[in-house]
């Protein structure tokens, strides 16, 4: 799934050797070769019995923790987290369905005691154990969840964490804001009009897919069409930007010459009538559909990518319609329900927009009583309970979120005075881009297991100073989000405290595929196949990280890594051909057929005409390094000249967002280990799909991936989807993460991880290390049954 969103999120500082998230953004790199270089010998020093830094632990209780978290989180709340700062705390401040084990991240009991699920992967009944508590003392519901999750899809919500719940029945459609109920009856109507021919009597109550309202207003300089060309079923619609001197441009599948502007710039601005819905289509690659419009009596047609909602509203004294269709496919939850029998092109028609509410009883979860939590999914979807430990599924309290949202202050509800957690700690303290505190969850359900009692996270982004830090004794682990300098990785890798593991997120470049010259794939090519890959992780890096010339690590589990294997053994993987690694001269030769010549210029080179390129990244050591490196790779191999900038983590978010940029840093941790999760940022449709890049026929594949039941038929789909992705370059990948950390010989219970993560509550402090070798986790998770079965009787007949 996506997703976005490192389905964890997007990536931001620290973030070790991976980065950082539902998919969070990737947050971490790798500290630069030669950036505030320490020498070796001041290094060593204080070094103890081979560890680095000193191993005695000065002033401190044995039942506190300090850990470094790299950065300031953007949102400590569950339901908007979309990167690893914030996610990495909300781990530790709320408790989902299922929590991850030590080590292998199994799903061990949390909230939920046990469940059952059908044959198919797609219907599941969780139960929730009564004696679960919020920090206020009250009891924790399966309404906390089904609240939780809707108001995570909900658009208003706007959450960029709302694709890892696309998976839920008509969790898609309703986070879009495209499923809509009746909240009265109403004629399905063939014009946007109250005396219009109807075609259909749609009662109270009923669900409709909204396809587009009316009026619109038109979004573009081409003229309508009088009818619809051939090649009709795919368009490109390229918007002009008056700085650059360029033109909207609508181009066809056929042999057609594109559109250019209509005289006098056509109905551009105008507030124009749907008259009816035309045939489906792909507008950039993503789902589309021609509207026949009206304008005062002139008609004509216009893909809706070109269309969109009018910047005043509709006209006073006018009446809004929205074009929908109805959509009967609502969760049952009953397993042994038959499938629906295939039904025909639904009808299509209007209905005043004023009638059609939100309703979110359509999303496939809903609690039957306190302890029950009924879930449908869209599709079979196999690692469901695997998810259900990631923060986007964690539980809030409707309650405390809208008391603030009711003051117009939706953010102040996480801040240590106001915040109610139901997980192990509670935040204690908040000192802004200094330190988080957090102390014991008196009401937690295990709270008499729990070793710890107060954690201290510190926020320092500079590696060297962590390290330092580290090393005088004031950090007892490096943390899940900061990294070790990679100018001592060496010298660092020969000590007792060094750990390194695979770590299941990408390091890439993302393309503005909207803005030139990235907006031509040949050039995004050429950029890719100029980096060399391998020179950065053994040169820059240093961390045992694995270049990378696709999105999915190859360690992936859910069966991709052994489809990785069988594709390598048959000499048929895709990512490890010679025409996808580095191959500065065909880097060059697709430059040229973009229109960019590269010539020889003293010992150099020169692409002719190129225009300006800026590559963003945010404020990280690693993260210059790379950049820079990057950057003198495309000015020896192809005569580039990019320039770099550098933001804090939340400007160049909103920058992003906003769409300023050519290229960004970003990366990706999988939200769960499936490769749904890296891919899914791609969907044209994904909040996290910052590139602007769109195909309905990656779309497509994904789709029919997901909805393969045998598990090596729907892996060996997702590697072809993953190969649609790549040869469009929406995102240059760099390496796949390992995560190198330093952790004390006192702390017991850490086992390093594909996710980075460690969840404070299986940590302790033994003060007598040196006589005890064990690692054994504070206390013995608790382990689900087998999962109980729903459905019919095995053997017996389904329900008619």
């Amino acid at each position: 799934m996506r997703r976005a969103p490192e389905r964890r999120g997007a990536g931001g500082n620290g973030g070790g050797e991976g980065g950082g998230s539902a998919g969070r953004v990737a947050r971490g790199a790798f500290a630069a070769l030669g950036l505030v270089s320490l020498s070796l010998a001041a290094c060593s020093q204080g070094d103890e019995g081979g560890y680095a830094g000193t191993t005695a632990r000065v002033g401190k209780d044995a039942t506190t923790l300090y850990i470094n978290n790299g950065t300031e989180p953007e949102y400590v709340d569950p339901g908007k987290s979309n990167d690893s700062a914030s996610s990495t705390l909300i781990q530790q401040l709320f408790e989902g369905l299922t929590s991850y084990g030590a080590g292998d991240l199994r799903p061990v009991q949390g909230v939920a005691t046990r469940w059952e699920q059908s044959d198919d992967n797609r219907i599941f009944r969780f139960h929730l154990r009564p004696e679960a508590r919020w920090s206020d003392g009250k009891p924790v519901t399966a309404h906390d969840f089904e609240y939780a999750w809707k108001r995570v899809l909900r658009p208003s919500t706007a959450s960029l964490a709302a694709t890892n719940l696309y998976l839920l029945k008509n969790g898609e459609l309703f986070g879009l804001g495209k499923l809509k109920a009746l909240r009265e009856a109403a004629p399905l109507r063939d014009a946007p009009r109250p005396d219009a021919p109807s075609s259909l009597a749609l009662p109270k109550g009923s669900f409709v897919v909204v396809l587009a309202r009316s009026p619109i207003q038109v979004d573009s300089a081409i003229a309508p069409l009088a009818a619809l060309p051939e090649g009709a079923a795919a368009v490109t619609f390229t918007k002009g930007d008056a700085k650059g001197g360029t033109e909207d441009r609508l181009a066809f599948d056929a042999a057609a010459a594109p559109l250019g502007p209509a005289p006098g710039g056509g109905w551009k601005g105008a507030v124009v009538d749907i008259v009816r819905a035309g045939p489906p289509c792909q507008c950039n690659g993503a789902a589309d559909r021609w509207f026949e419009i009206d304008r005062g009596g002139a008609r004509g047609f216009l893909p809706g990518c070109l269309l969109k909602p009018p910047a005043d509203g509709a006209a006073p004294g006018s009446e809004t319609y929205a074009l929908v269709s109805p959509h009967t496919s609502l969760p049952t939850y009953d397993a042994a329900a038959a499938p629906p029998a295939p039904q025909g092109e639904p009808p299509v028609g209007f209905v005043p927009d004023a009638l059609l509410v939100e309703d979110d009883s359509a999303v496939g979860v809903r609690a039957t009583d306190d302890l029950t939590l009924d879930v449908e999914l869209e599709l079979p979807t196999p690692y469901f309970t695997d998810l259900t430990s990631y923060v986007t599924l964690f539980p809030v309290r409707k309650d405390v979120i809208e008391a603030f949202e009711r003051r117009g202050e939706p953010e102040l509800w996480f801040r240590p005075e106001n915040i109610v957690v139901n997980g192990p700690f509670t935040l204690d303290e908040w000192k802004f881009r200094y330190e988080i505190t957090m102390k014991r969850n008196p009401h937690y359900w295990n709270r008499d297991k729990l070793k710890i009692d107060r954690v201290v996270w510190l926020e320092i982004e500079q590696y060297n100073s962590a390290m330092n830090i580290y090393k005088a004794g004031d950090l007892d682990y490096m943390g899940d989000n900061a990294s070790l300098p990679a100018e001592h990785m060496t010298w660092l890798s020969t000590k007792k405290d060094f750990h390194r593991f695979h770590y299941l997120s990408t390091y890439w470049f993302e393309f503005n595929t909207r803005r030139p010259p990235v907006d031509d794939v040949r050039v995004r090519w050429a950029l890719n196949l100029a980096v060399d890959k391998q020179q950065i992780v053994e040169k820059v890096t240093r961390a045992g990280q694995t270049p990378a010339t696709h999105y999915v690590p190859d360690y992936t589990g859910s069966g991709y890594d052994e489809a990785v294997a069988e594709d390598r053994k048959r000499g048929v993987d895709p990512f490890s051909s010679p025409d996808v690694v580095f191959n500065p001269e065909r880097a060059r030769a697709l430059l040229a057929e973009a229109g960019y010549e590269v010539v020889r210029e003293g010992d150099g080179y020169r692409a002719k005409n190129f225009p300006a390129l800026e590559l963003l990244y945010n404020t990280s050591e690693g993260h210059k390094q790379v950049a820079v490196a990057v950057q003198d790779m495309w000015k020896r191999h192809l005569g580039i000249s990019a320039t770099l900038r550098n933001e804090e983590w939340k400007v160049m978010l909103k920058n992003v967002r906003d769409g300023h940029f050519q290229v960004v840093r970003f990366g990706w941790i999988g939200e769960y280990n499936h490769p749904a999760t890296w891919l899914g940022t791609l969907l044209s449709y994904s909040p996290q799909n910052r590139t602007g890049w769109a195909d309905k026929e990656f779309d497509d594949m994904m789709r029919v991936a997901a909805a393969t039941t045998d598990p090596k038929e729907s892996i060996r789909l997702f590697r072809k989807a993953e190969k649609r992705a790549v040869d469009g370059m929406p995102k240059l990948p760099l390496y796949f993460y390992t995560k190198s950390t330093l952790v004390k010989p006192w702390v017991k219970g850490f086992i390093g991880n594909a996710r980075g993560l460690q969840l404070v509550k299986w940590l302790w402090i033994d003060p007598s290390w040196r006589d005890n070798p064990s690692n054994d986790v504070a206390f013995a998770p608790l382990e689900f049954p087998e999962p109980g079965r729903l459905g019919p009787p095995l053997g017996g007949p389904s329900a008619p």
